[in-house]
């Protein structure tokens, strides 16, 4: 899927730039790439991939402690978590 930044009016190049850039960040183009330079074992993938869905559970559990959360916000958390 290519990645299309249009100029708008009164765009320069460094704000074009920094679309990119975001745009890149949030698909994680870069960091798969980064991650698949040097293999890792099946089982180290398993642990961090737990580390993960336990540190989104924790924020979740005090996201939802927290006054003013977008409910939205709570459901992607949750959808995350599976």
């Amino acid at each position: 899927m290519p990645i299309v930044i249009k100029a708008r009016s009164k765009d320069t190049t460094q704000d074009l730039i920094k679309r990119f850039k975001k745009a890149i960040m949030r698909t994680d183009i870069v960091q798969d790439a980064k991650d698949s330079m040097y293999f890792q074992k099946p089982s180290k993938l398993r642990a961090i991939k737990k580390i993960q869905l336990r540190r989104l559970g924790k924020r979740l559990r005090k996201l939802k402690r927290m006054k003013n959360i977008p409910a939205s916000s709570l459901e992607r958390l949750a959808q995350r978590l599976g």
